[in-house]
């Protein structure tokens, strides 16, 4: 997902691009999108499998001060991630249905060269968010439920540069490190209209954490010696709301579609402070929210093979005048196929592929230190454009108990 968003929560909606994420009740891994739809999937079953993203990126500019311009380019900052995932849903009685699910909604990966031309406004960026969640849901009639999620969520984080102690005459390397836990929730309801349409609707609430943990600052010129400070950084995980449709054409094709809006406003700085008023870090980030539209569609092969084809498009929180070296995000236009392959009356295998196209963005970024303060000349000036584009692999298997 644009931003620090993941959707890579499961590999057969991955197949449709994410299109009735919140309203085909296919398999366990929905009750990550929706959780009132575990009432609709087919008796007791887990699913559980895995993402792994291919990320590639290149950076062509330089870094200015002084009036001085070092050129210099770089590529693969973007790594390879791997993404689990893993769901249990049961019926309790004919009303109540139970769910365990553990996914990631949010992360990113970034690891510039050593010595990049902007290693002084950030090269790694480490974000990791890890869920486990509890679901429950009613089913009023046989046609609509209503569900609600309890969610414990973990993030762990490590950003590391180059920082200017005083700029142009002494430098270290600084690294920020801290984790955090707190909890958070969602809510859902789906309604088959009839038994060819189902509509779905989900809330997602934010996740506010407080990461604690050291700002170090090492190799500093000169041969001073390390120092440590206890580190604390705010950030919050935005809120989101989705709907989603599916419709059933005859007994081979289904179409779906998606939209989701997500509250990246509330994401408006990195601002790590420590114990001491002379050390700490911030970078305006002044992101907006954003709207995803996913439109896909499945047909059956034969008794054996479901086919899935998807588009979305995915709009960034970050715009030309407010991308970062930690977020060269841009809007994203994702083309996607899967597969699922029935193995036995109790058990089937989802495949899925994605290409994923970022368009180019530029970057103009300065040293701010602090919020409506104007970047700092004395510290330079990272400049130039970003490419980048993904392959997404996925593969999940679905067991009926």
């Amino acid at each position: 997902a644009a931003g620090y968003g993941i959707n890579e929560q499961s590999a057969s909606y991955l197949g449709t691009g994410f299109a009735g994420r919140a309203s085909n009740a296919i398999d366990a891994s929905i009750s990550s999108s929706n959780p009132a739809a575990i009432s609709f999937v087919e008796g007791t079953q887990v699913s559980v499998g895995a993402d792994v993203i291919l990320e590639g990126g290149s950076f062509n500019g330089g870094y200015t001060r002084n009036g001085s311009t070092t050129s210099g380019s770089t590529e693969d900052f973007q790594k390879t991630a791997f993404v689990p995932f893993g769901y249990f849903v049961m019926p309790i009685d004919e009303k109540w249905s139970f769910g365990l699910a553990g996914y990631a909604p949010y992360g990113i990966e970034l690891d510039y060269e050593n010595n990049w031309a902007g290693n002084y406004f950030g090269d790694k960026t480490s974000v990791q968010v890890m869920n486990l969640q509890g679901t429950l849901s009613y089913k009023f009639t046989d046609d609509f439920s209503v569900g609600f999620g309890l969610i414990g969520s973990h993030v762990k984080g490590e950003l590391t540069q180059k920082s200017w102690i005083v700029p142009g005459v002494v430098d270290a390397d600084a690294i920020v490190e801290g984790d955090d836990n707190t909890l958070g929730w969602n809510i859902g309801a789906l309604w088959n209209i009839n038994t060819s349409t189902a509509v779905g609707f989900a809330y997602h609430s934010k996740l506010d954490f407080t990461l604690e943990g050291d700002f170090t600052l090492e190799n500093i010129t000169g041969g001073s010696p390390d120092s440590k400070l206890p580190a604390r950084l705010e950030i919050t995980m935005p809120e989101k709301a989705m709907a989603s449709v599916t419709h059933k054409l005859d007994d081979q094709w289904t179409v779906m579609a998606d939209v989701t809006w997500t509250r990246w406003s509330r994401f408006q700085e990195f601002d790590v402070t420590t114990s001491s008023p002379a050390v700490g870090s911030y970078v305006p980030m002044n992101w907006k929210d954003t709207w995803a539209l996913s439109l896909g569609g499945s047909y059956q092969l034969d008794d054996q093979w479901l086919l899935r084809a998807g588009y979305m498009f995915d709009e960034s929180p970050v715009s030309d005048d407010n991308r970062t070296v930690r977020s060269p995000d841009a809007n994203r236009n994702w083309l996607t196929f899967g597969a699922n392959w029935k193995l036995a009356e109790n058990m089937n295998v989802d495949f899925a592929y994605a290409y994923v196209m970022l368009q180019d963005g530029s970057i103009s970024e300065g040293k701010h230190s602090g919020p409506s303060t104007p970047a700092d000349p004395a510290y330079g000036t990272i400049a130039g454009t970003y490419s980048s584009s993904s392959h997404i692999l996925g593969a999940q298997l679905n067991y009926l108990f």
